[in-house]
């Protein structure tokens, strides 16, 4: 098998043994050797090629936590809302219902309250009364309908709130038309609506976009929300016809049939090294924007809204501790930090009962919160966290929802580090509004917005650029019980590479969200741009 010795650049291995490295080989899809030129060269074969990366940077390859790579590969055909007044949403509605049948569908993502402050169904009734409406607010746990579509759904003034779920009501107690939670995933949504999402389940054009996307931002390992065995099939038949350029670890949906069905049918192997099986996933609570995650204290002018929690406490201990017994991985989407706190109740009683728990590496996704205490509960418990610094993207959103005493514990990444939690980064994506690892490692360093107008939040909470690239890193290799084959340069270990045009270590903060990603290896194969 050819060698490939690269050299002449900045190394950065992630690993702690061996922080910097002057070359590296690989070989065969795996890192052969690690360390100085003039070692390497002297124990390669003769024949190796030999690659100049020119003062650029390599790194290891980005392992993204928590994606759901099909919903991104969906999303791009669908009404792009992201920084867009409700005038302005208004008249993109209009112009997809201008090219559609009544009684269409028109679907869109990512409104916020931001440029959107008061969103009413009234706007979207005007632009588009023939046509149900669906917006998805950029949380993915809030969604904006028309008059249509609520009729539809059977949601009036008379519909009531359910577990997990709210409908927003206006001062006179009519619907707005937003709603949060159990409402937008309701059974005739999905029921009446579902042949619109079969050709992207059996097809392959949106997990194809998705692959692109991860390739050019250096992403070359995802933990995927996939919840159903479809998706794993299509993964499957990629993978052999050579055309996945990405690893995948696949997860059910718990609590639901398709857990059964993915266990029965998803066919997935253990030691796969390209497509493995993750954590059970299971519901705490919302999100921030639709003001559905659970808090201990209410929202910011908003008296008696804690949030929403998804289960009764007892539910919530049930779920855990059947997962203790069953030495089943789970992952709790767990943002405000009631939430937090009460799955980490649950994981203490569960570990009571079981003492192993400890070692299932159970995850909290997302954390966006946390109450002062908590973090040395989770290092005690042995709970990961897997956050998505992307979420930092509007730090005066944060500040109006939380005020300002609160947020100093808001992403509180640098608390989580020091106190010994086991933190891994990743997107969310399209839950939130980008995927890029760069762009992520800039919010979480800067504590600012992308454009640099908003924040910094909580800086105290800022962590340096090298503990945010082993969260991307070793973190998110370590969340996937996968630290023995990636997440660092070292030798044996899988040849997922990027290529960097600049040293996140080195360059000024601000400037870390401009890297350009020049090349992305994956298995000792270059899948995106060129090293040459």
């Amino acid at each position: 098998m050819a060698v490939s010795v690269f050299y002449n650049g900045r190394i950065l291995t992630c690993d702690p043994g061996r922080p910097r490295a002057e070359a590296v080989a690989i070989e065969g899809g795996r890192i052969a050797l690690v360390g100085d030129l003039a070692e390497i060269r002297s124990s390669i074969p003769e024949g190796a090629r030999l690659v100049d990366l020119g003062g650029r940077t390599m790194v290891p390859g980005f392992n993204d936590n928590h994606v759901h790579a099909f919903g991104m590969g969906v999303m791009a055909e669908l009404l792009n809302l992201y920084g867009r007044s409700g005038e302005e949403i208004a008249a993109m509605v209009r112009d997809r219902a201008a090219s559609l049948r009544p009684g269409e569908l028109i679907l869109g993502h990512d409104w916020d309250y931001g440029p959107c402050p008061e969103p009413h169904r009234s706007l979207l009734d005007a632009a588009a009364p023939r046509n149900p409406v669906l917006l998805l607010q950029c949380s993915g746990h809030g969604a904006w309908l028309n008059s249509r579509l609520m009729e539809e759904l059977g949601l009036s003034r008379r519909s009531k709130d359910g577990p997990g779920s709210r409908i927003f009501r206006d001062a006179e107690g009519e619907p707005t038309g937003v709603v949060a939670g159990g409402a937008i995933t309701s059974r005739a949504l999905f029921g009446k609506y579902l042949w619109r999402l079969l050709p992207y389940l059996f097809g392959d054009a949106a997990i194809l976009r998705a692959l692109d996307r991860f390739a050019e931002s250096g992403i070359t390992s995802v933990q995927d929300n996939t919840w159903e065995p479809f998706s794993v099939a299509r993964l499957r038949r990629l993978r052999k016809r050579g055309a996945l350029s990405c690893r995948f670890s696949c997860w059910p949906r718990g609590e639901t049939a398709l857990r059964l069905l993915f266990d029965l049918f998803s066919g997935l192997r253990p030691g796969d090294p390209w497509l493995g099986r993750g954590p059970e996933k299971y519901f705490a609570d919302g999100a921030f924007a639709p003001r559905s995650a659970w808090m201990t204290l209410p929202y910011a002018g908003e008296d008696g809204n804690c949030g929403l929690p998804t289960h009764s406490k007892e539910r919530l201990e049930a779920i855990v501790k059947s997962a203790a017994r069953r030495r089943a991985r789970i992952a709790f989407h767990a943002i405000g930090d009631r939430a937090v706190h009460e799955v980490l109740d649950a994981v203490e009683k569960a570990q009571a009962a079981y003492p192993w728990t400890e070692k299932l590496r159970f995850r909290l996704e997302h954390v966006q919160i946390i109450l002062p205490g908590d973090a040395a509960r989770m290092r005690d418990l042995g709970v990961l966290v897997a956050a998505q610094p992307i979420a930092l993207f509007s730090p005066d959103r944060d500040l109006r929802l939380l005020g300002p005493e609160r947020v100093a514990h808001a992403y509180p990444y640098a608390e989580l580090l020091d106190a010994g939690v086991r933190l891994s980064f990743g997107s969310d994506a399209p839950g939130e509004i980008d995927h890029r690892p760069l762009l992520g490692i800039y919010h979480a360093v800067t504590r600012m917005s992308a454009n640099g107008r908003e924040g910094p939040l909580s800086p105290e909470q800022a962590i340096s650029p090298e503990r945010a690239l082993a969260c991307y890193t070793m973190g998110s290799a370590y969340a996937e019980c996968a630290e023995g084959a990636k997440g660092s340069i070292a030798e044996g270990k899988l040849a997922d590479l990027a290529i960097l045009s600049d040293d996140p270590c080195s360059i000024a903060p601000e400037r870390i969200k401009d890297i350009r990603v020049l090349a992305t290896i994956v298995d000792g194969r270059c899948v995106y741009g060129t090293y040459e």
